[in-house]
């Protein structure tokens, strides 16, 4: 049986025995918990991926209905407490979720990559500003590889990040993370941050060419001092400061493509924080994987609530 498998198979017993024995045995990139969801039997894909601090939510590609399922324990296990709820609002649907603590209600980026909603877990829409592809994406989203070479794909990912009440974008398969504030300006479109605008992940020493062989984003999370990047095809992540200086990249037993939530909670009995990650395409899995440490990224965009 190979390291991946033994890992999938046998990860809930070592969490227990970690958790009665008090010790910490596993490491970060370790898979925890992995979910197989019903909707693939469909021809399902999608990227989105959120957690408000008791159940899972996510999305297809471009979706219309927000999923809800409970967290599971560890090991592998089917979806469970499957509920659906229709999304009004979003006539684009939806690409990619993050949960505001703070406002109990997601931040959603719609299928044009364009339309930033504020999602309500009714699944109630509301526009709340739009991006302008010429004045809020400096230098066109550096997009790189594929059939992404000269423009932005509509694929776009973000997270939430309540220590300064704003909002992290990048899509998919470009080089560079935009920093917009959560307040439209006054013609309804993105502002980005004084100071932070953007960061870039391709430029050395603070590139994933070393690990990857080539710099992209396709996920991003956050909920503290750091960004977490996830990375098509690789199976690693990348541990950044939000001024783009690359701190570490951890090992991840599968290289999930979709994007990526804190949580801080769920298995925090066993001695462990988990990045949720979406596999994406065809493949029906949602994988937790092992955080660096138990406070290195907090649900809900690192609010510190309760």
């Amino acid at each position: 049986m190979n390291r991946y498998l033994r890992r999938v198979l046998f990860g809930g017993l070592v969490l227990c025995q970690a958790a009665v024995g008090g010790a910490q045995s596993t490491n970060p990139g370790d898979l925890i918990a992995q979910i197989i969801i019903p909707e693939a039997a469909n021809g399902f894909f999608g990227k989105a991926i959120g957690y408000d601090g008791q159940y899972l939510y996510y999305a297809e590609w471009g979706g219309s209905v927000l999923h809800r399922i409970n967290v599971p324990p560890p090991g592998v296990s089917n979806a469970a407490g499957h509920i659906d709820i229709p999304i009004q609002g979003a006539p684009s649907g939806i690409m990619a979720i993050s949960y505001d603590a703070g406002r109990d209600a997601f931040w959603a980026i719609g299928g044009d990559g364009l339309s930033m909603y504020l999602l309500q877990k009714t699944g109630e829409a509301t526009l709340r500003f739009t991006i302008d592809p010429t004045t809020d994406r400096p230098a066109n989203c550096r997009p790189r590889g594929g059939f992404f070479t000269e423009n932005c794909p509509s694929e776009s990912k973000i997270n939430y990040d309540a220590t300064d009440d704003t909002i992290w974008y990048a899509p998919d398969t470009s080089e560079r993370i935009y920093h917009y504030r959560t307040i439209p300006d006054v013609l309804g479109t993105a502002q980005l941050v004084d100071g932070t605008p953007w960061v870039d992940v391709d430029f050395p020493p603070n590139d994933m060419s070393t690990e990857c062989g080539y710099s992209i984003v396709s996920g991003i999370a956050v909920g503290g001092s750091y960004l977490f990047v996830n990375v098509n095809g690789c199976p690693r992540y990348f541990q950044y400061t939000k001024t783009g200086t690359k701190v570490a990249s951890y090992p991840m037993n599968s290289a999930p493509a979709g994007d990526i939530e804190c949580d801080d909670r769920s298995y925090s009995s066993y001695g462990v924080a988990v990045l949720w990650a979406r596999d994406g395409w065809t493949r029906p899995n949602i994988y937790a994987h092992q955080q660096p440490s138990l406070d290195a990224c907090r649900y809900g965009g690192g609010s510190g609530l309760p």
